[in-house]
């Protein structure tokens, strides 16, 4: 951006703070990317309002297959965004983004799957200002399986080993999420009541940042750890490496990407320690997650009176672990069920450390097997609940339906 906004008390205070205990110029990164948003995505979606329906969309995946050349009509930016997915960057070794995705997958579906939910979702909602943009539309309150569904289908094409490859389907998929997140910044910036100085730029920088590298990264390799997941050094190193790729092809600019588990490790430090805290909508959010984020089995073949207490009891078990993978206080605020399955996960990890003994031993294949595996039965989950693909909206639709934000 070429100016900022008066930066707020509140900002001002906690970059303060920060610097008290991380590195200035890091915690200064990060702060002023709260104000940036992504130019080139912005400027691309304006120019396909004028467009047919799904013209765009559809320019954009031949620009994908094809190069931009094969797109006729295609504005310049067009061009401009897609040139790194087509040729990524120096940086960019995607064999070791295809060994990144092999170590997340081979840690098991049902171990992901609850890091995910209870740990990546539940931790974004500790921020208003990545909850704001999804509480400004309500529809996580009111479409929260639908809304996990998407977002699961979208982990699973990006993180599948090949798909961040040119041409893949990862890619596609994360470059269409890239856009729907314009329209979506496009369309809270059109609102009056939105403040800048105040809350930053929607979808920002940081926010696509801490969700690429905290929410669907780090975060989620606590709670694995927590489960008894173990990673050698080398596939932490890995998933950095993939989960930085794909920020980068979410728009984040380079300079905020980091490099090395240890420093996106640091990286997220400095965001909580900039993180405004929950808001008056963040407990609704996360209600939704409880109560309405997933079913179990057989949930809708239940009696309608028993329904009701399903929920309640599947809103304590998923509880039980969100709150375990968040601070306390954090947790009362966001209404987490203070409840003894927060015991749960000591109770799964002597299963996880069987599993990852007999991994060790070569009694379940190799870990690329073992990956294709865990996608296939994730894949075969999502089919069953009816989910879809990732979704893409039409800029005239955005007010309609303008939520697609990962966690």
């Amino acid at each position: 951006m070429s100016s900022l906004p008066p930066l707020s008390e509140t900002l001002t205070r906690q970059i303060v703070a920060a610097k008290r205990d991380h590195d200035a110029e890091l915690v200064d990164r990060l702060a002023m990317g709260v104000f940036e948003g992504d130019p080139l995505a912005d400027r691309l979606i304006t120019s396909f309002k004028d467009l047919p329906g799904g013209a765009g969309w559809r320019m954009v995946d031949e620009a994908l297959d094809n190069g931009p050349d094969a797109v006729a009509g295609a504005p310049p930016e067009l061009a401009d965004l897609v040139a790194p997915a087509l040729q990524p960057p120096e940086w960019v070794d995607l064999d070791l983004v295809d060994a990144g995705a092999n170590a997340y997958w081979r840690s098991g579906s049902l171990n992901l799957g609850l890091a995910l939910m209870c740990g990546s979702l539940a931790y974004g909602y500790q921020s208003a200002r990545l909850t704001r943009p999804l509480a400004a539309t309500g529809r996580l309150e009111k479409m929260a399986p639908r809304r996990l569904q998407e977002t699961s289908r979208w982990v699973a094409v990006a993180t599948r080993p090949g798909g961040l490859r040119p041409g893949g389907e990862g890619v596609h998929a994360t470059v269409r999420l890239r856009l729907v997140h314009a329209l979506v910044r496009a369309h809270l910036l059109d609102m009056p009541d939105w403040d800048i100085g105040e809350w930053g730029v929607p979808i920002s920088a940081s926010d696509s940042l801490v969700t690429a590298i905290g929410g669907f990264m780090s975060m989620p390799m606590r709670a694995l750890r927590d489960l008894g997941v173990r990673f050698s050094p080398a596939e932490l190193e890995a998933m950095t490496h993939q989960w930085a790729w794909v920020a980068s092809l979410m728009g984040v600019p380079d300079q905020l990407i980091p490099r090395s588990y240890e420093e996106a490790c640091t990286t997220m430090d400095v965001a909580l320690a900039l993180n405004d805290g929950p808001n008056e909508d963040s407990p609704k959010l996360m209600r939704a997650l409880l109560y309405h984020g997933t079913e179990f089995p057989l949930e809708q073949r239940l009696p309608r009176l028993a329904r009701r207490p399903a929920r309640a009891l599947k809103a304590r078990f998923i509880g039980g672990f969100a709150r375990r993978w968040m601070d306390d206080e954090v947790a009362d605020q966001l209404g987490v069920p203070n409840t003894r399955l927060t015991y749960l996960t000591p109770l799964l990890r002597p299963l996880t450390l069987t599993r990852e003994l007999a991994r060790a031993s070569h009694l379940l294949g190799s870990d690329e097997r073992i990956a294709q595996m865990e996608m296939a039965l994730m894949e075969w989950i999502a089919n069953a609940r009816g989910g879809g693909s990732v979704e893409t909206l039409e800029p005239s639709e955005a007010e309609l339906e303008p939520v697609l934000s990962a966690a």
